[in-house]
């Protein structure tokens, strides 16, 4: 394990003996550390007092934090992460982001590159708070917007396109998905050309679903029709900060769905081998491994993986 995130999980750990939500973080600059911190909402009574803010205040003074990396054990929520961007840290490392309500896409949407290590250990440790301190827990989360807390009371779906729906959901992919993976930009259209080719004829056996939370984008996915027999699963995206509440299988569900009741006896996707949760909920929907080819694409040397669920 990387030595700077092992030093923000000691963190965690130090605050969880104290009794303290087991949340570490470290400030890294020039391969050293100069800042540590944990949260200490419990310890010291205060609201403010996160694993990232106290990690800041901790940190050592160096004319500014512009080339540093900030480790956390879990995403940061928009406090921190405001003060991220308040101070221009440009990276954020991760041990995990399903926790708690988060804001990747703010950070993201701010030039700060995110990596998410999805660690089980550090997910285990806040798995293991919650259930262990769920009063406490759902205190604090009530100190926060409630649109955080039940995202699903603003959620709604819909199959129409409106002026700006290409560029955003092709924007949301560029954001999301390549910083992440290493993409360059080209990304962008293998992305937008399809898709604005799609949005000009859409078909009586095709379909796009929106998904939005109080009026903004959060979600993706499309029915293309490939031939009389096959349909095509494409622009499967989700917000990072709805992951984890069934609404990507919610998606995938409804694409089915529709694609049997247009007649299709077969779908296929394909998707990257990067990205594991995408390949688990293909999997638990019936999709079946069936091809890998590795080529450069986006600037670097990609994996692509296709996936096909016979619907007859």
């Amino acid at each position: 394990m990387d030595i700077f995130m092992q030093a923000a999980i000691s963190e965690a750990l130090e605050g969880l003996s104290e009794g303290g939500v087991p949340i570490g973080a470290i400030l890294v600059e020039k391969g050293g550390i100069i800042g540590r911190g944990r949260n200490r909402r419990v310890q010291d009574q205060d609201q403010l007092m996160h694993a990232e803010m106290d990690c800041l205040r901790h940190a050592r003074l160096t004319g500014g934090y512009h080339n540093t990396t900030l480790y956390s054990t879990l995403m940061p929520c928009y406090l921190c992460a405001g003060a991220m961007v308040q101070f221009g840290i440009k990276k954020v490392v991760v041990g995990e982001a399903k926790s708690a309500p988060a804001a990747m896409h703010f950070l993201l949407s701010h030039g700060i590159e995110v990596v998410d290590l999805d660690l089980p250990e550090c997910q285990d440790m806040m798995h293991r708070y919650i259930s262990e301190n769920r009063d406490l827990w759902e205190q604090f989360l009530g100190e926060l917007n409630p649109d955080f807390l039940s995202p699903e009371s603003s959620i709604s779906l819909r199959h129409n396109l409106r002026p700006g729906d290409v560029g955003y959901i092709t924007y949301l992919h560029g954001i999301l998905y390549a910083p992440q993976q290493g993409w360059d930009h080209t990304f962008d259209s293998y992305v937008a050309i399809p898709l604005a080719e799609f949005a000009k004829r859409i078909g009586l056996r095709e379909r796009i679903w929106i998904l939005e939370r109080a009026g903004h984008i959060v979600g993706s996915v499309a029915i293309v029709e490939f031939s009389q027999e096959e349909a095509q699963l494409r622009w499967l995206l989700l917000h990072p900060d709805l992951r984890g509440r069934g609404l990507g299988h919610r998606l995938v569900e409804e694409a089915m769905a529709f694609a049997r009741e247009a007649g299709y006896s077969s779908i296929f996707l394909w998707t990257v081998d990067s990205l594991p949760a995408a390949a688990s909920l293909y999997k638990s929907a019936g999709f079946l491994e069936k091809e890998k080819v590795t080529h450069e694409l986006w600037g670097s040397l990609v994996t692509e993986v296709k996936y096909e669920l016979a619907l007859k």
